[in-house]
């Protein structure tokens, strides 16, 4: 039996939701709730919980919490059962070692990493074409046009990655303001920023943004210097996240052209999970990490 507050945010989860990520949540212990008036969203795994709104419907953001408390579940399947230690994700590290070693620093852009496994799209890559089917329906939804959307597979592909989920993020916020379906408007931009996260937490912040450099070398280190327990719990939960959440296809997808070493790992990782399997000894890891993980 789960909690009153996990069914409280689960049944407003997506229709098709990843079955890995499912069976991951599945295997992992109940998740209660705490709730400070003002917080932000934030996983205890010292005492396996939460801080969320006592009712998401009546918050200021409303069901952008979804997505919040999808992320910290991403933390909670991590780390349960492994407080004060290194989470699962410790096993994403040489996946995001490799990513960074795509990424090419002149000129600042990736393309061989934002083009998909190297540079399969070329061509006339910057076209709605090279989405997947799924993927190409939901851009089209959100952007509310073809041009919006066009426009943005083609930063998309040129490795203006940043760019391109800010231009959406804006045309979904001046959208929510003066439609119905604002709070999915709104849910779904925070889908967006959290890619953006992801990028920034395989990249050091090279590409993407997020949590700070501060809150990332505050963490115990893993193979070698500038990749710790920060990084890879971070992209881990925005994973996990984009599992659950609507526009699954579209946010997956992003991830995956993005980092495709990383999100692989992410793949073979959450699967294993769900089979309740874990994972067994963290490799050369400072564990220093504090027990609170913000979102």
């Amino acid at each position: 039996m789960r909690t009153g507050f996990e069914r409280q945010y689960v049944t407003a989860f997506s229709t098709e939701a990843h079955p890995d990520a499912v069976a991951a949540f599945n295997a992992t212990p109940p998740v209660r709730r705490k709730f400070f008036p003002g917080s932000g969203g934030l996983y205890r795994a010292d005492a396996h919980y939460i801080v969320a709104p006592a009712r998401w419907r009546g918050t200021a953001a409303g069901r952008v919490w979804v997505g919040v408390v999808a992320h910290e579940l991403g933390h909670a399947v991590d780390l349960s059962g492994r407080a004060g230690r290194v989470g699962r994700s410790v096993w994403l590290a040489p996946a995001i070692r490799q990513d960074r070693a795509c990424l090419e620093c002149d000129g600042g852009l990736p393309p061989k990493v934002f083009a998909g496994n190297g540079g399969a799209a070329g061509g006339r890559a910057g076209t709605l074409a090279v989405f997947p089917d799924a993927a190409r329906e939901r851009l089209l939804a959100l952007a509310d046009g073809g041009e919006a959307a066009s426009l943005f597979a083609v930063q998309w592909w040129a490795g203006r990655a940043e760019v391109a989920l800010a231009g959406l993020s804006r045309r979904l916020e001046a959208l929510a303001a003066r439609r119905r379906d604002g709070g999915c408007l709104r849910l779904a931009r925070y889908g967006l920023r959290a890619v953006g996260d992801f990028i920034g937490a395989v990249y050091d912040l090279r590409r993407g943004w997020g949590h700070s450099r501060a809150y990332y070398r505050g963490h115990g280190q893993i193979l070698g210097p500038h990749l710790t327990v920060g990084h890879v719990a971070e992209a881990f939960a925005n994973a996990f996240m984009a599992d659950v959440i609507e526009g699954t296809e579209l946010l997956s997808f992003l991830m995956s052209s993005a980092a495709p070493y990383t999100y692989r790992a992410y793949r073979m990782l959450v699967a294993r999970i769900g089979r309740a399997c874990g994972a067994g000894r963290s490799p050369n890891v400072e564990s220093k990490e504090s027990s609170v993980v913000p979102g």
